[in-house]
């Protein structure tokens, strides 16, 4: 690295961070409003070191110059497989974004709405009698699981889809064999594709027709990191999105009502956003020696871009650590900045918008349910709960 650990509580929190470590997820919102206000570009020793970038416009410099930043280390820590195009940096990044954009457009992923209020309005039936759910696990995690394995898989063969919607549900609650499910069904499709036996249009089908680097199909390595990208990048970050609107429905009066009104997904849904902060924290990889963000950095150096520190600035929000609705500008980095622009913002979006439709035709009145107490979830991704009880009553019939 290419400057000298200083002494003081707070360089030797960032020293000894460990990303992974429950106490210092907890600690880290505070050490990075002091990082914001006092050293924006913070060394830590996690992982062999690499410097913390905490504040909002030395974030947009990162993500504007993937020349200099390179994505080649796409996580805080190395990660031994392929990630495409998540760890791609141009030339072959723009190949691999041109053939999956199409496939996460708003426009495309039109056509899995009904599917997803289906989904939605069965989890609903399940619990509505009830008054009362576990809302991380009977709604959260089943809902963007299941849409997001509809997406990616989009199996023409009903059994098979349920059966990968089930392995995509389990990775969702931690359970890491059934990656290995997911990936088995993934490659087993991926082969009729190739053979011809289906011609189905989606991300699978893309992936065995498309063209890279100069006209050469894409590797089967390559084939299953993208399907690794689109699944574990999408699970953990909008689930915790969905949960964080579960909890402020329930401890933020009048919020229910605002949500209520069809406007609110053209300007509140950026607040929540920007306020939960879909993707928390990535790594980068410096390519030459600059002093861009105020900090000599030296070829090789890495960084831990931390986006959802960016959206607390308060250089660039007032009031950044409050959810206020009354924003007249709210430029948030939650999907990052730049090429690497997270692919599924409008995928993110549409759950979300269909999440909280399908809830409050149902569901009033949420609160936490007597006796419970909100349960987070500590990680590199988002920090969101993990177990929240809420009560309800149902919407009546004549009003939905």
């Amino acid at each position: 690295m290419s400057s000298q650990f200083r002494t003081g509580p707070h360089h030797e929190f960032f020293e000894h961070l460990d990303w992974y470590r429950e106490e210092d997820c907890a600690r880290l919102p505070q050490e990075l409003a002091w990082s914001r206000r006092e050293c924006p570009v913070v060394h830590s020793g996690y992982d062999g070191g690499q410097y913390v970038v905490t504040r909002y416009d030395d974030l947009r410099t990162v993500g504007e110059h993937p020349d200099i930043f390179s994505s080649s280390t796409p996580g805080v820590r190395h990660v031994p497989v392929l990630l495409p195009p998540l760890d791609l940096d141009p030339p072959l990044h723009r190949d691999f974004r041109q053939f999956l954009n199409p496939y996460f457009s708003r426009s495309f992923l039109q056509r899995y709405v009904p599917e997803m209020r289906r989904l939605a309005d069965e989890l609903i039936d399940d619990v509505v009698d009830e008054r009362r759910i576990e809302f991380v696990s009977q709604f959260a995690i089943p809902f963007t699981a299941g849409s997001l394995a509809r997406v990616v898989i989009d199996d023409d063969n009903e059994s098979r889809m349920r059966r990968a919607i089930e392995a995509v549900t389990a990775v969702a609650t931690g359970d890491q064999g059934a990656y290995e499910r997911v990936a088995g069904i993934a490659a087993e499709i991926l082969a009729e594709r190739a053979a011809g036996t289906s011609d189905r249009a989606g991300v699978l089908q893309s992936l065995v027709t498309a063209r890279v680097d100069g006209g050469r199909l894409l590797s089967s390595a390559e084939q299953l990191g993208v399907v690794t990208v689109l699944l574990l990048g999408g699970l953990d970050t909008t689930r915790g999105t969905i949960a964080h609107i579960g909890r402020y429905l329930a401890e933020h009066p009048g919020l229910e009502q605002r949500l209520r009104r069809p406007e609110w997904v053209k300007r509140d849904l950026e607040e929540l956003l920007r306020h939960t902060s879909t993707v928390s924290v990535m790594g980068r990889t410096v390519t030459r020696d600059n002093e861009l963000l105020g900090h000599p950095l030296k070829a090789g150096d890495r960084l831990a871009v931390h986006w959802q520190s960016g959206n607390r600035d308060e250089l660039k929000f007032e009031h950044a650590d409050e959810l206020r609705f009354d924003r007249r500008k709210n430029p948030h980095i939650a999907f990052g900045v730049g090429i690497h622009r997270c692919i599924g913002q409008h995928f993110a979006r549409l759950q979300i918008e269909v999440a909280v439709d399908r809830l409050l035709r149902r569901l009033t009145n949420f609160s936490i349910a007597p006796g419970t107490t909100v349960r987070e979830t500590a990680g590199v991704v988002l920090l969101a709960p993990a177990e929240l009880f809420l009560s309800f009553e149902p919407v009546p019939e004549r009003s939905t």
